[in-house]
């Protein structure tokens, strides 16, 4: 895989400023290298891995944190037709790469990072018994109340009991943790023996990441991941691993494009703007959605060389725990 070109410019006052701050931070949280450079959007990179981070990952408690900064207990995941259309088919797809790699729905699954539950009700219809694990108490009591699966509040590292699971599902979770490699040790404990994870992040190897608008690029990230830098994370843990590879959503070209079009690179206060103004109205969605898929259509050769060649915008690892 070919390594992306990285910036080798004269530094100004406040990218000499970030790197003197740099060096009184902590380490990289995946090889624990010391090295880092100014990388492009106001990020950082190890020079050990090549892994990319915002600065925030030194806060403590930044995950907690900023998931109580962006989504508070008022937060409500948008739910129009569209939006479950497109969560109707990457769950389709994600239950049906744990059946290629030989994982029949029979078992039980745990989501790590839940998100609006509609994983775990696909899983329920597939014949999974599913569990899930959310930071945000909003999230555990809305998914209880609407569909009554049992959920845990809190950190998987203090997940009550002693049940394993036979799937663990973490879709673009590890991104938003400081420490990647305690969260996937702690999924391992969690698998019974031969037990699939299933992992997707953010491809900032994609593409669409040479764009400050890409859609991937948020407040709440703190850390983005290759296929490269994803694997030897999941090694790190102790994982078997099955498949690395990458997906290009077809709504990542159009969503960067349109930001880049618009000049709107998401702040912590444009975020929460966009977030928080009036829902759009069903008809401008329904035009905006249409236009998305004609875009899916036309970008459909770009896309598959995309994903041949680990440029794909998000990347799908899939590992066994030891037997």
């Amino acid at each position: 895989m070919a390594a992306r070109r990285w910036r080798h410019t004269s530094l100004g006052p406040d990218e000499l400023s970030l790197l003197s701050t740099l060096a009184m931070s902590g380490s990289c949280p995946l090889c624990s290298g010391g090295v880092l450079s100014t990388w492009d959007f106001g990020l950082v990179r190890c020079a050990g891995c090549g892994l990319v981070l915002a600065t925030e990952v030194w806060r403590p408690a930044a995950n907690e944190l900023l998931n109580a900064e962006f989504f508070d207990d008022e937060h409500e995941p948008a739910s129009s037709f569209w939006i479950r259309l497109f969560e109707r088919v990457n769950n389709r797809r994600t239950l049906r790469r744990l059946l290629d790699a030989g994982k029949t729905a029979h078992g039980t699954l745990l989501e790590v990072g839940v998100g609006t539950g509609s994983l775990l009700t696909a899983a329920l219809s597939h014949g999974y018994r599913p569990y899930g694990c959310d930071i945000s108490a909003a999230v555990c009591s809305r998914i209880i109340r609407t569909t009554g699966i049992s959920m845990y509040c809190g950190q998987l590292q203090s997940f009550p009991g002693n049940d394993l699971f036979d799937v663990i599902v973490m879709n673009h979770v590890l991104e938003h943790v400081a420490d990647p490699v305690a969260l996937l040790n702690a999924a391992r404990r969690r698998l019974k023996s031969g037990g699939l994870l299933h992992l997707a992040v953010p491809n900032v190897g994609s593409w669409e990441a040479r764009y400050a608008c890409w859609n991937c690029y948020e407040p709440y990230h703190l850390l983005y991941f290759t296929p490269d830098t994803l694997e030897v994370a999941a090694q790190k843990a102790g994982f078997d691993i099955l498949s690395v590879a990458t997906h290009e959503s077809f709504s990542s070209w159009f969503l960067a494009l349109v930001r880049t079009l618009r000049g709107q690179r998401l702040s912590h206060r444009a975020w929460l703007a966009v977030h928080q103004r009036k829902r759009t109205s069903p008809g401008i969605e329904a035009l905006y959605r249409i236009t998305m898929i004609v875009a899916r259509v036309l970008t459909l050769p770009l896309r598959r060389l995309q994903e041949a060649l680990g440029r794909g915008s998000e990347v799908i690892l899939l590992c066994r725990q030891p037997s």
